[in-house]
């Protein structure tokens, strides 16, 4: 008996003795669950004076990796009264693990917190947090979103004063696309960098397909061209200028002040605009900073990578939502700049971006008219197999991207732009055998199939006031032309008494009011633009001449066949005199009309002030056939005196639309009335 108290003592002073050697051979970790994952609650967003959501683990383990229990951790706040920690020291449990919570007591961009073991302080691990005052969710959300609505607010305002900058220059260079692919494919790229939209060049390309000035495989070379173009927007924005944006920003406005009215005065728009999108993807960067301690954020985009198409399911209805695949890209830079995305995750995003740019044009031209959705249809066939054989070869693709080097955000531009060179010149070859594809998939309706409407009207091309005006002067010259065909039928009709060409005039009409009813609203949107004043003069002066040329209709239809159906019904004949001076009249009138529509035409002014000045001269032709007229009845003509009033009244409905079309000529040189 008296042994056993001696052993015990020396196991005691043995277990005493070993207890440092102890502690050394243990080790600290952060605690990650059973497939690895990092469950210890580093790097989270946590808010002032507020326990964390997610405690601080750290798992304790031997030599051999074995959960050690009842170990003594110390948890400690690095900086005075930083944070507070609960508790501040813990004992390990049966599965290693010890646990404490966090109370941030300041808002610094990063708090850390040290914890080691009691038994050996050397053994430890440091874990980090952004701190955040209360509600910084909702900051952090409206800050992310106003920074996103600056970023589009100054893509736009760029686009406008570069489209101002450009003036006529850019219809001038579509209209140089010829058969020669590459040279169509340069002039989409150029114009789409000028406007800063493919919506925008789309829209003019159709426009020239509708009036017959370019084929198909023409247009969807420039296309192509445009689909590079809209790249080159992404490539500026992944230059990271947002220590500089505010420079910008100051600097375009005070030079906008200073411009005025001068010839100059756009291209400070053009700072302008890109001092906010800087600002705006800095203002979005730093509200998205907190996303940085959201493991569960982090592994989203981690993942997307190997769900590519969710990726471009995200991508697609993302850019259908904005309208704008440079958006959905500049987001895309916004996290490459936190370091919150990289390029594999970004890829799929980036293809569905491509995608979803042409289902917004796809459903803009949904109802319109047949070369719109030829385009709109080719474009997006286009995109999906270039999507296609991108996520196919994704690995290979991003591979090439990586070799060129910089850092997650220029690789996306990289991306973005290479993707689109190689999928443009991989089509270009079959431009031609694609469009009689797209050709024989939507057929050409038949005339009587077809339904009266504006040809030319695009709501699409309101941002881009120099195109929407060059679309109401193709429907005013289409309005015009089908004034000119009943002016001439009108004069067969009193001719010959025919009845059926006498309804048919009057059914024409209602087709011109339709074009009139469509294009007045139109010209309003147009003035209700930001506009230069070329521009907003050149707003009304379309005002004033689709009213002058729906005047003519009416004259037309309600005066001339009025008296037509009269004369008809009762076999009331002219003298041969009478009617000779009738077709004198309207030889006049006509061709007055001829040089008002050729100098809206051509925009001659030399043409529109003939048409001008034939005004007196008709008049004056008028008041003379009155006098012969009243000599005729002076002299008994039977079919004087029958069609007398007829006859006065249809001298005057030819003066009046003679008038009407020298106003056109008078509205051409500014002088309306």
């Amino acid at each position: 008996m008296s042994r056993i108290p001696k052993i015990l003592l020396l196991g005691l002073a043995a277990s005493l003795f070993s207890m440092p050697l102890w502690g050394a051979n243990h080790r600290i970790s952060k605690a990650v669950d059973a497939l690895g994952r990092d469950v210890s609650g580093d790097r989270q967003a946590v808010t002032i004076g507020k326990p964390a959501g997610h405690p601080l683990v750290v798992q304790i383990t031997d030599a051999r990796g074995r959960p050690v229990a009842g170990a003594r951790v110390v948890f400690v706040p690095v900086g005075e009264g930083t944070a507070q920690l609960e508790p501040d020291t813990a004992a390990s449990d049966l599965k290693g693990n010890a646990i404490s919570r966090i109370i941030p007591h300041k808002q610094l961009e990063t708090i850390y917190v040290q914890a080691h073991l009691a038994a050996n302080p050397k053994k430890a691990v440091t874990f980090s947090f952004n701190s955040y005052q209360n509600h910084w969710w909702l900051i952090s959300l409206l800050g992310a979103v106003g920074g996103l609505v600056l970023f589009m607010f100054g893509i736009r305002f760029c686009s406008r004063g570069l489209q101002k900058a450009a003036g006529t220059k850019l219809k001038q260079m579509l209209w140089s696309l010829t058969d020669n692919r590459f040279k169509g494919l340069g002039v989409g790229i150029l114009v789409t960098a000028i406007v800063q939209s493919s919506t925008a060049t789309t829209v003019m390309l159709v426009s020239l397909t509708n009036a017959g000035l370019e084929s198909l495989s023409q247009v969807l070379g420039g296309i192509l061209g445009a689909d590079i173009g809209t790249t080159i927007t992404v490539q500026l924005i992944a230059f990271k200028l947002s220590d500089y944006c505010l420079a910008l920003v100051v600097a375009g406005f005070l030079a906008m002040m200073i411009a005025g009215k001068r010839p100059w005065r756009y291209y400070p728009q053009i700072v302008f605009g890109f001092g906010l999108i800087f600002f705006g993807m800095k203002l979005t960067a730093d509200s998205l900073l907190p996303l940085k301690s959201m493991p569960w954020f982090l592994a989203l985009f981690a993942g997307m990578g190997s769900l590519p198409l969710l990726g471009v399911l995200i991508g697609v209805m993302f850019t259908l939502l904005v309208r704008s695949s440079a958006v959905t890209i500049g987001i895309m830079l916004t996290l490459a700049f936190q370091d919150l995305i990289a390029l594999p995750a970004a890829m799929p995003i980036i293809i569905g971006a491509n995608i979803g740019t042409c289902g917004a044009a796809l459903m803009a031209a949904w109802g319109g008219n047949q070369e719109s959705i030829k385009v709109a249809w080719g474009h997006t066939i286009f995109k999906v197999l270039a999507g296609i054989a991108a996520l196919i070869f994704i690995a290979p693709f991003i591979a090439l991207v990586q070799r060129f080097g910089g850092d997650a955000a220029r690789q996306i531009a990289n991306a973005h732009t290479i993707f689109n060179v190689l999928a443009s010149l991989l089509f270009l070859p079959w431009l031609k055998p694609f469009g009689k594809f797209l050709n024989q998939m939507i057929p050409m309706v038949s005339p009587e199939q077809k339904t009266f409407a504006p040809k030319y009207l695009d709501d699409r091309a309101l941002e881009t006031p120099s195109l929407a005006i060059g679309q109401v002067s193709q429907e005013l010259l289409r309005m015009a032309d089908l004034v000119r065909d009943m002016l001439v039928r009108s004069c067969e009709v009193l001719e010959k008494n025919d009845i059926c060409l006498r309804n048919q005039l009057v059914a024409d009409d209602d087709k011109v009011d339709l074009l009139e009813e469509a294009i007045t609203p139109f010209v309003v949107k147009i003035t209700q633009e930001d506009l230069s004043g070329d521009q907003s003069s050149r707003g009304v002066e379309l005002l004033y001449i689709v009213n002058d040329i729906e005047n003519i209709g009416d004259v037309i239809s309600k005066n001339i066949m009025g008296h037509a159906a009269k004369k008809i019904e009762q076999h009331l004949a002219f003298s041969e005199g009478g009617l000779d001076e009738i077709r004198s009249l309207y030889r006049e009138t006509l061709a007055t009309l001829d040089l008002a529509i050729g100098a809206l035409a051509s925009g001659d002014l030399e043409l529109a002030r003939n048409a001008h000045n034939r005004k007196d001269q008709v008049l004056a032709l008028k008041k003379e056939l009155y006098k012969k007229h009243l000599g005729r009845l002076q002299a008994g003509f039977k079919e004087s005196r029958e069609t007398s009033t007829m006859h006065l009244d249809l001298l005057s409905d030819f003066e009046r639309i003679n008038f009407h079309a020298s106003q056109i000529g008078a509205a051409l040189l500014g002088r309306a009335k």
